[in-house]
């Protein structure tokens, strides 16, 4: 039996849960992608590894119904969302009619794994972007167990994620809901836990990094990352951080996210949800700054969960286009090309064999963020005192 080639791979583990001998196993390959291997001595050839893979079969799909902007009328929740807090109220909904909520949490080691919330405060690890692949399959069989149970579930995820979900049960279920993003990519996690290496003092835990892609705190809404570092709390933008301008560059993504075929208005999913980057063109009713999520409703069910907490939110319609403009989202024919790295292969090889630092000063030090470097380290040697001098100096003069 053979699987799909490697570079369509996601990754979403449905194959290895489905297969009746377990003769799926995942190893890393070279960029660090967890990527599945059938034990050959093992397989009984019955096919089942390729009917749930998500890159050969393509579930059922849905037509986006209609498209929202959101803003979660709850302000401390919304202040510990990445956008606009919308994950935050459909869990309690689910909670609330004693169901289980999935979703993409750290673990000790700050490797991205899915697991099960069955309260708030079991999902509130949950919030908040985590920019790296994560493991989905382990959840897919526990899953399946609850829904026989008839316990209502929650399952948010990365599109080929629910895909290998919804291809692994065979069937569909009325008492669960999907929730996919508006993806752009998930980073190696080898390139994530190199890039860790660089910011953990020594003798340090995983654990106390408190790292946070899409910080609030220090200026609102925006791409800032905090983590505690060496001396004190370290604070730095999509530009200026070495990860995250990777990601932002899409120099890290597994290779299936540049010919992902997820990434258009036939949703697997019953909701869809996103940042609305450039909101402030289109809608001008909400606090900006404090982050707005765009939603696609995909599904009947999906509408009917939406509208269930609506009175929570402060929800406007809008348009699929206006939210597809800033987002990894294609409609219509037009597909969206991502261009892949010429040294891509290079990058991979010195994070492996050299470590994360030489391969940022060789490929990473481009002159967008060396002026932005060089920007900021000014500021840093500025005392405080001078800054409010200049800055007056600076207002008169305007």
């Amino acid at each position: 039996m053979m699987l799909v080639d490697a570079s369509r791979c996601t990754g979403c583990g449905a194959c290895a849960k489905a297969c009746p001998k377990q003769a799926i196993v995942f190893q890393d390959d070279h960029e660090g992608f967890p990527t599945p291997v059938i034990l050959q001595d093992q397989c009984v050839e019955c096919g089942l590894c390729n009917k749930v893979c998500p890159a050969i079969n393509m579930p059922q799909t849905h037509e986006i119904q209609q498209a929202y902007a959101v803003q979660l009328l709850d302000k401390e929740a919304l202040k510990d969302s990445t956008s606009g807090g919308v994950f935050t109220v459909l869990s309690r909904e689910i909670f609330r009619r004693g169901g289980v909520v999935y979703g993409c949490v750290w673990d000790e080691n700050y490797n991205a794994v899915i697991r099960c919330a069955h309260n708030e405060e079991e999902m509130k690890p949950m919030r908040g972007s985590k920019y790296v692949w994560s493991w989905a399959g382990d959840t897919y069989p526990e899953i399946k167990q609850q829904l026989e149970a008839g316990q209502t579930v929650m399952f948010t995820g990365l599109p080929c994620q629910v895909a290998g979900l919804r291809n692994y049960l065979r069937r569909d279920y009325e008492n669960l809901f999907t929730l996919d993003f508006l993806c752009s990519g998930t980073p190696s996690p080898m390139a994530f836990q190199k890039y860790l290496d660089t910011i953990c003092k020594p003798g340090m835990k995983r654990s106390e990094l408190n790292l946070k892609f899409r910080d609030k705190n220090p200026y609102g809404l925006g791409v800032h990352i905090t983590y505690k570092g060496r001396k004190a709390k370290k604070t730095s933008d999509h530009i200026s951080n070495p990860y995250y301008y990777s990601f932002y560059t899409r120099l890290v993504d597994r290779n299936s996210c540049f010919q992902c075929p997820y990434g258009t208005e036939q949703r697997v999913a019953d909701l869809t949800m996103g940042d609305y980057w450039g909101v402030a063109k289109f809608h001008t009713e909400f606090d900006i700054n404090s982050g707005v999520s765009a939603i696609l409703i995909n599904s009947e069910r999906g509408n009917v969960l939406l509208q269930t907490v609506s009175e929570q939110l402060q929800i406007v319609p809008t348009r699929a286009a206006d939210i597809a403009a800033g987002n990894n989202l294609s409609l219509g024919n037009k597909r969206k090309t991502i261009k892949v790295a010429p040294f891509r292969e290079q990058f991979f090889q010195t994070v492996k064999t050299k470590g994360w630092k030489a391969a940022e000063y060789r490929y990473l030090l481009t002159k967008p963020r060396v002026k932005v470097i060089i920007k900021d380290g000014i500021k840093r040697m500025i005392p405080s005192n001078v800054k409010v001098i200049l800055k007056k100096v600076l207002k008169r003069k305007g």
